[in-house]
């Protein structure tokens, strides 16, 4: 088997037209999103809600460019970055916009939209007019003490803008698996099972795609805590395997078989990673090892 065809690859293809659409209904949810971010933050009491607000908005882009993402069908890095980026940008944008709206009371839905068509502007307000003189209250009370001006304001827009295009770097990897002959993107599917140093070795020494033999006496658990009715220590060494499937097709299946460390706690299971704890990575499997875990869905 040859090495490029052991392991899935991405072909790096997108469809152009519906990239295009999908990125323009993207900016647009994106400035809604924004708009109401600023309304928000505008008229929030507390500090806090102004966190908690910039993590959703922050979660919100991720999952609206991953949905769009999927929809359009890229498997280009590259463009999946340049699709994050207008969203982010156009999100961070019209909040910012909306934020000097409210700031200076004026008429809202025509200057709204004369400031969104001059960015210059928008960006020489906040350097010239809104960072040298406004001041935060991000405490109860009078005291300057709870107030942040000047350079410190800055900083917090700064750390405003950096949460908003954090986006990015989620949309570095794609994470989800292709079936190029069918169109359409791999189901995933997860297991666990406890780990020994003898089951490792099998694994490692068995031939790229075929881990049928080595796997044959492991038992698969697809709720990690039923591991925990077996534990033998505090600490466990166990196996996470990743199978996806092509919902339409069912052939070319892909495993990544990677190693950690499980342990009981008061709270509940609790999974850490270790070093080198990829044992396969996303390998295509053969049928027999394919119908090994088939048959577990």
């Amino acid at each position: 088997m040859n090495t490029l065809t052991e392991h899935y690859q991405f072909s790096n293809k997108f469809n152009l037209g519906s990239t295009i659409v999908l990125t323009l209904l993207g900016i647009f949810v994106a400035i809604i999103l924004g708009v109401i971010y600023a309304i928000i933050s505008h008229f929030s009491p507390l500090i806090l809600i102004d966190i908690g607000l910039l993590v959703g908005m922050c979660y919100v882009i991720i999952m609206l460019q991953s949905n769009l993402s999927q929809l359009a069908k890229i498997r280009n890095a590259k463009i999946n970055i340049l699709m994050t980026f207008l969203i982010c940008l156009f999100a961070y944008y019209s909040n910012l916009v909306t934020f000097e709206v409210l700031l200076f009371d004026t008429d809202y839905l025509s200057n709204w939209i004369s400031l969104f068509l001059s960015p210059i502007d928008t960006i020489t307000i906040l350097i010239n007019d809104i960072i040298p003189y406004r001041e935060i209250t991000i405490t109860k009370g009078s005291s300057s003490k709870g107030s942040i001006s000047g350079m410190l304001l800055a900083g917090v827009y700064l750390v405003e803008f950096l949460v908003f295009f954090y986006p990015i770097l989620t949309a570095l990897f794609i994470e989800d698996a292709f079936c190029e002959d069918c169109q359409t993107w791999y189901k995933k599917y997860f297991f666990h099972s406890l780990s020994s140093e003898e089951l490792e070795n099998n694994i490692n020494s068995s031939r790229v795609g075929s881990y049928a033999d080595a796997l044959a006496n492991v038992e698969l658990q697809k709720d990690i805590r039923d591991l925990l009715v077996k534990k033998t220590d505090d600490k466990m060494s166990m196996l996470n395997y990743e199978y996806c499937q092509c919902p339409k097709c069912q052939q070319k299946s892909i495993l990544t078989i990677t190693k950690k460390m499980l342990k009981q706690t008061d709270k509940g299971p609790e999974v850490e990673g270790v070093n080198d704890g990829i044992l396969v990575n996303q390998a295509y499997i053969d049928h027999q090892t394919d119908q090994l875990f088939s048959t577990k869905i």
